[in-house]
């Protein structure tokens, strides 16, 4: 008789969010008597009846194995296998969300996959159009959700975004090899943006010693041949020569930042670069998008997380898509500096010999000239002792 009356015919329901499985009920429509998640009038615990399984039908390369983060997502983990991917996520708030792609049919650069989302209560199938592995990342595009498993429909090219400024989206490898950055050389440069590169107060390897001075200093960004790999930032180099014309050896310097180049390639007619700083308190992985104005200076622009925007280009320095720092470097390669300009737009980012680098530092710099000429002197001489004979 009781639950014919109307507030009893409703109830309410909490839940937490990190436990969506786990929620506590009410005897009437009236939330206030409902404390947590764990303290009501009735508590009920879930649990999945249903998981589908799908079976694989195809293989991923086998250089895609491995441990990926994936810069669409925020804070999402991407582990590949022969047949499956397995993408967890972690919200901000909540417990890790884990999804299952598992590989069904494939051609070419496309994949078909199966798509078991939380629970694996329900399976639809999309489409990845991956481009060939190189450096430390996968570049890959993703197609909507189709209900049946057909790799006409599924794959086909207008299931993709139709967005006429549409990039790869990227995943990055957790554990980056170092490569050769596309860029090197000695600069001075200029910055612009919202997030500005500070100089970093350290501890000397020296105290300081009064009687040696710093006349002139400088924002440098160095790209040497002693470390191709590696942006070396000092945002208060000393730049003083002595009388020959070569650096004073100031050596109380402190390189500001270090960043290593993990990739890089061409898109939009624009190069990308991405590099890796393990101290970097906001994302460790950085995204560049880089252009060379004219022979002795570039302009870079980055993004404010992990990836590039779709209208990111090198002269923006803030934008909708949150460009947070533009940099325009200008060659300022001396005579004895043995750092030579030198540019690779991205456009074969599989090739193993970028640069060919010749140094001299002038020292003992012999003309080629010279050379030829005194071997032709040789050469004469050896010919007339020869007639004389």
């Amino acid at each position: 008789m009781g639950e014919e009356q109307n507030f009893l015919r409703f109830t309410c329901f909490v839940d937490r969010t990190d436990q969506d499985l786990l929620m506590t009920k009410s005897r009437t429509a009236s939330c206030s008597e409902l404390k947590s998640a764990r303290e009501g009038y009735e508590q009920l615990r879930l649990a999945h009846v249903k998981s589908e399984t799908v079976l694989p039908s195809c293989k991923f390369p086998a250089d895609y194995m491995g441990v990926w983060y994936n810069t669409a997502n925020y804070d999402s983990e991407v582990t590949i296998n022969d047949t499956h991917m397995i993408e967890v996520t972690k919200p901000n708030q909540g417990k890790p969300e884990t999804v299952y792609y598992v590989c069904d049919e494939s051609k070419g650069t496309r994949y078909m996959v199966a798509k078991l989302g939380i629970g694996g209560c329900q399976v639809d199938y999309m489409c990845f159009d991956f481009v060939r592995r190189h450096h430390s990342v996968i570049r890959y595009r993703q197609g909507r959700l189709y209900p049946l498993g057909d790799f006409r429909s599924v794959c086909t090219w207008s299931s993709f975004d139709n967005n006429p400024r549409w990039k790869y989206q990227v995943l990055v490898s957790v554990n980056p090899v170092a490569i050769n950055c596309p860029i090197r050389g000695m600069f001075f440069f200029e910055q612009s943006g919202q997030t500005r590169l500070t100089v970093r107060d350290g501890v000397t390897k020296f105290p300081f010693d009064p009687l040696l001075e710093c006349t002139k200093r400088n924002q440098q960004l160095s790209i040497c041949p002693d470390s191709p790999d590696t942006i070396k930032i000092d945002m208060n180099k000393c730049d003083t020569l002595d009388y020959r014309a070569r650096n004073v050896n100031y050596k109380y310097e402190i390189l500001d930042y270090k960043w290593r180049c993990i990739a890089w390639w061409s898109e939009d007619t624009n190069g990308q670069l991405y590099t890796y700083d393990p101290e970097d308190g906001f994302s460790k992985y950085r995204c560049w998008v880089y252009q060379r104005d004219e022979y002795g200076q570039i302009s870079l622009s980055r993004s404010h997380k992990d990836s590039c925007g779709l209208w990111q280009t090198p002269h923006d320095d803030v934008t909708p898509e949150n460009l947070n720092l533009k940099l325009v470097l200008k060659n300022a390669e001396r005579q004895y500096d043995n750092c030579p300009l030198q540019f690779h737009d991205g456009g074969n980012p599989w090739s193993e010999d970028v640069f060919l680098t010749v140094l001299d530092s002038g020292a003992a710099r012999v003309r080629g000239d010279i050379v030829w000429f005194i071997l032709f002197l040789a050469a004469v001489i050896t010919a007339w002792n020869g007639i004389r004979d």
